[in-house]
């Protein structure tokens, strides 16, 4: 099982609050998040491949295979006493997308895990990480999801600012200002309306031809 196909077997996934798995600070609360997190953890059928993903990535934070960080790096010094704790494989952009991404239907592709991440301190979105990967840049302005698939990561179904202005003024980007909750702007709508003339003509001649 990859280390993608075992994310989606855990059992954290179907949890109502992912982010208790990731508890912040020391206190009250963030102990009972992890006491609850680990409470999951035990009914978990992927425990074990979590755990090793865990160690061998070097997580340093949240709860994986049922231990904290301090009991990972508890494993972390006693298996380095020991000799035979495996050097952890390098963490690059590329390295974490394909661990914490995830195909779907029709091209679309999910993210598996916490977000956003930091890498050699850089910050990114899921959505970010995915477009720097592909593109080996940074994209202009927030990303905006063009397939209507919430949670979409596929960078070609991402679009920035330039994206954007490129597609403006078709019915695209009527129905993605709709996805947005805005008001489609007057060029879109000249283009959706256009559009939907257009597609109402070839329905009459379809029928007439029937």
């Amino acid at each position: 099982m990859t280390s993608t196909r075992w994310q989606l077997a855990g059992a954290c996934r179907g949890a109502a609050d992912a982010e208790i798995f990731f508890p912040v600070g020391e206190g009250p609360t963030a102990q009972q998040q992890t006491t609850t997190a680990k409470a999951i953890c035990r009914t978990c059928p992927v425990t074990e491949q979590c755990l090793t993903w865990a160690l061998n990535r070097g997580e340093d934070t949240g709860v994986w295979g049922g231990l904290d960080e301090r009991e990972r790096r508890s494993i972390h010094r006693r298996r380095a006493r020991a000799g035979d704790l495996p050097a952890p494989a390098p963490r690059t952009p590329a390295s974490v997308l394909a661990d914490r991404s995830a195909p779907a239907t029709h091209g679309h592709t999910t993210w598996v895990g916490s977000s956003p991440v930091t890498i050699k301190g850089v910050t990114y979105t899921p959505a970010q990480l995915a477009w720097h990967v592909a593109y080996g840049d940074t994209p202009e302005g927030a990303l905006t999801i063009s397939c209507g698939h919430s949670g979409c990561i596929t960078p070609e179904h991402l679009l920035d600012a330039e994206g954007r202005r490129r597609m403006h003024g078709t019915d695209a980007a009527y129905q993605a200002h709709h996805r947005r909750g805005e008001p489609p702007c007057t060029a879109c709508t000249a283009a959706h309306n256009a559009t939907t003339t257009e597609r109402a003509a070839i329905t009459t001649t379809e029928r007439s031809a029937a």
